[in-house]
C-alpha cells in the first residue's frame, strides 16, 4: 500500500477473549483452584525454588494490609524502584490490591530523575531496592514531602510494610479489590525517554487487562499450562509487565533471573520453554556463538551453518515449502551447530518473543531457522504496549505482525502508523498538552513511527518519523537500514548513523568490551587497551568489512563514507542508551559532537 494513502486495517479477529475483572482476579482463581500450583521461582544457592499460587495470593494480601495500615487510599500512587526480583511482582500487585497505582522506577535512574517521577506523579511512599537506591532518594527526599513513607527491600524494608497491616483484617482488602473497575488507574510508567523528562503514561486496569487478553488471545498456542518463562528483562519496561502478567493469567511458571549477568548459567538451571527480550539480548547470542566458533577455528562451518539456517527458514515461512538440498544441509547442521546452540538455552526453548525494537532480516531468519520460533512483535508503553504480533503459525520476518484482536491500524499521508484500540492509554499524567499531540480527535494514537502493510496485512516497520536523516543533497536515509547490519558483526555493539545536513552519511561505532576482549586475545594483542586498539589497522579492517556489508544494503546515496571508533561502548550507566537499550541519539551527538564534526572536515 502507498505510504502517502490512508487505509484502514479492520481488526483480524474481534476481540473474543473476555479480559479479566482486574489484574488481580487470574491470580485469585490459582489460589483457589490449583493453590500448589508454581507461579513464580527465584534462585536460592544453586537452585530455583517454586513459589506457589498460595503463597503468592498470601503475600500479596500482606503488602495490601500494609499499605492499607499505613493510610494508603484508593488512587494513591505508591513508586517502585528495583531492578526485576522475586518481590517485584508481588509489590505491584500487593499495590494493586490495597486499590493504589504501582509507579514504577528504573533501577538506573539519578537521583533527579527518582525526584521528578515521585514529585510529578504525586506518590505517597515509596520502595527502594537497596542501600544504593536509599541513599539516591535521600538526596532529594527533603523535596519530597508528600511522599511519607520509605522503605528498602535490602534492609528488611518488606517486613517492615507488612507489619503496618498486622491489625487490617482481611475483608478490607477484598473491599478494595471488589472496588477495581476497568477504569482505575493501574499504573503510571514513566517513558524512559530518549530525549526531554520522561512523561508518565496512564494505563488502566482496563488497558493492561484487555492488552493481556489480546495477547492470550493472539498467542492462544504459544502459552502452554507447563511452560516455564526465564524473566530478566526489567519490569519497570510495559513489555515485560504485560508479558508476565499474560503468563501468570494462564498459570505459566515465571522464573526471575538474578541479574543480566546471571542469564546464561540460570538458562541451564531453568531450561526455560520461553524467553522474552530485546533484540540485543539475541544479538549478543549470535554474537557469542559466532565468537566462540572463531575461537575453535570453525568460522567457516558456523558462516555456513547460518547461511542454511537463514535459508531454511526463508524457504519455509516465505516461500511455503523447503527444498531437498537445504533440507539436507539443515540436517547435517542440526548435529554439528544448532543442537549446541540449544543447548546453550537450556535445551527446552520452544518459543522466543522480541520487542523494543526492530529485530531485523538476519537475526529473524537466523533463529527461526536453527529450531526457535522467534515471534517478533511492536508497541509502545502508551499503548500497554502491544499493538501488533507475529503469530507462530504465521511468521513475516522483518515485519512486526498483524494487529492484536480489536485493535484498527492506520497509515496516516507521510507513513506514519496510527492506531486505535482498548490498549491506548488514557495520557500523559498532568500534560494535556502531550497527550493532545498524539491522540488526535478522532481518538488515533500517532505512534511516531513509519510504517508500511504487506500483502497479508502485517505491518512493517520502516524507520522512526523523528529519526530520519536528509543529508544535504536531499536524500532520506533512515538510520536502521544501517544500524542492524552493523550490530551483525560480533565486535560491534552498538552505532549511531549520522548525517543531517550534512554532505554525506557517516557513522559513530562502539564496539562490544567482551567482543574486543577476545578478539584482542586471539590475535596476540591482550595487552592493549581499548582506547589504543581503535587505530589499530587489523581492528579497522574488521570494522571496514562490517561497514562495507552494510553499505551493501542501501543505495550509494545511503552509504557510510565515513566513521569513527567510539572510546567506549554506549552504556545506560554512560547515559547513551534507555534501560530498554534504546539508544538516545540527542545525547550521543551532544557527548561525542567533536567526533562527529572530525567525521565532516
Amino acid at each position: 500500500m502507498s505510504a502517502t494513502s490512508t487505509p484502514t486495517i479492520q481488526p483480524v479477529t474481534p476481540l473474543t477473549f473476555v479480559p479479566a475483572a482486574n489484574l488481580l482476579e487470574p491470580l485469585w482463581r490459582h489460589a483457589e483452584r490449583e493453590p500448589a500450583r508454581p507461579l513464580l521461582a527465584h534462585r536460592v544457592g544453586d537452585r530455583f525454588v517454586d513459589v506457589s499460587a498460595r503463597e503468592v495470593a498470601e503475600r500479596i494480601r500482606g503488602i495490601a494490609r500494609g499499605l492499607i495500615g499505613l493510610g494508603v487510599q484508593p488512587g494513591d500512587r505508591v513508586a517502585l524502584m528495583s531492578h526485576t526480583r522475586l518481590e517485584w511482582p508481588l509489590l505491584d500487585h500487593g499495590i494493586l490490591a490495597a486499590g493504589a497505582v504501582t509507579v514504577p522506577i528504573y533501577e538506573t535512574s539519578s537521583a533527579e530523575q527518582i525526584a521528578w517521577i515521585v514529585s510529578d506523579s504525586g506518590a505517597v511512599a515509596i520502595v527502594l531496592e537497596s542501600a544504593q537506591h536509599a541513599a539516591l532518594y535521600a538526596e532529594v527526599a527533603d523535596r519530597l514531602p508528600d511522599c511519607r513513607h520509605t522503605f528498602t527491600l535490602e534492609e528488611d524494608g518488606l517486613d517492615a510494610l507488612v507489619a503496618a497491616g498486622t491489625d487490617v483484617p482481611d475483608r478490607a482488602v477484598d473491599e478494595r479489590i471488589a472496588a477495581i473497575t476497568h477504569e482505575d488507574l493501574a499504573t503510571i510508567i514513566y517513558t524512559s525517554g530518549t530525549t526531554g523528562r520522561p512523561k508518565g503514561c496512564v494505563l488502566t486496569q482496563g488497558n493492561l487487562c484487555s492488552n493481556v487478553a489480546q495477547g492470550l488471545q493472539a498467542w492462544d498456542e504459544v502459552l502452554r499450562d507447563d511452560d516455564t518463562v526465564l524473566l530478566f528483562l526489567p519490569l519497570a519496561h510495559s513489555f515485560a509487565k504485560t508479558v508476565a502478567l499474560a503468563c501468570l493469567h494462564r498459570g505459566v511458571r515465571i522464573a526471575i533471573a538474578t541479574d543480566q549477568t546471571t542469564v546464561p548459567e540460570e538458562m541451564q538451571m531453568v531450561a526455560p520453554t520461553l524467553l522474552i527480550g530485546v533484540p540485543r539480548v539475541y544479538e549478543r547470542i549470535y554474537n557469542k556463538a559466532a565468537q566462540k566458533a572463531a575461537r575453535e577455528g570453525k568460522s567457516r562451518i558456523f558462516g555456513m551453518a547460518v547461511d542454511v539456517a537463514a535459508n531454511h527458514a526463508r524457504q519455509r515461512l516465505d516461500e511455503g515449502k523447503v527444498r531437498f538440498g537445504t533440507r539436507l544441509a539443515h540436517a547435517i547442521f542440526g548435529k554439528l551447530v544448532y543442537g549446541k546452540l540449544q543447548a546453550a538455552f537450556g535445551g527446552r526453548l520452544r518459543v522466543a518473543i522480541s520487542a523494543g525494537a526492530p529485530l531485523g532480516e538476519r537475526l529473524g531468519y537466523f533463529f527461526n531457522g536453527v529450531g526457535v520460533t522467534l515471534l517478533e512483535g511492536y508497541g509502545l508503553t502508551e499503548t500497554s504496549p502491544i499493538l501488533t504480533a507475529n503469530l507462530p503459525d504465521d511468521i513475516g520476518v522483518n515485519t512486526v505482525g498483524y494487529a492484536m484482536p480489536g485493535t484498527e491500524l492506520r497509515l496516516a499521508p507521510g507513513g506514519e502508523l496510527l492506531a486505535r484500540g482498548p490498549q491506548i492509554f488514557q495520557g500523559y499524567w498532568h500534560n494535556e498538552a502531550a497527550t493532545r499531540e498524539v491522540i488526535d480527535a478522532e481518538g488515533w494514537f500517532h505512534t511516531g513511527d513509519l510504517a508500511a502493510f504487506d500483502p497479508k496485512g502485517r505491518v512493517r516497520i520502516t524507520g522512526r518519523a523523528k529519526d530520519l536523516i536528509i543529508t544535504a543533497g536531499g536524500k532520506n536515509v533512515s538510520p536502521a537500514a544501517l544500524e542492524d547490519p552493523l550490530r551483525a558483526h560480533p565486535l560491534i555493539s552498538d552505532s549511531v548513523v549520522v548525517g543531517d545536513d550534512r554532505p554525506y552519511i557517516a557513522a559513530l561505532i562502539g564496539l562490544d568490551p567482551d567482543g574486543l576482549a577476545e578478539w584482542a586475545e586471539d590475535h596476540g594483542k591482550a595487552a592493549r587497551t581499548a582506547v589504543e586498539l581503535r587505530d589499530d589497522p587489523d581492528l579497522r579492517a574488521e570494522v571496514d568489512a562490517a561497514v562495507a556489508a552494510a553499505n551493501a544494503m542501501v543505495s550509494r546515496a545511503e552509504q557510510i563514507r565515513r566513521y569513527t571508533i567510539l572510546p567506549r561502548d554506549l552504556s545506560i550507566d554512560g547515559g547513551e542508551l534507555t534501560p530498554t537499550m534504546k539508544v538516545k541519539r540527542a545525547t550521543v551527538m551532544k557527548e561525542y559532537d567533536e567526533l562527529v564534526e572530525e567525521l565532516y572536515r
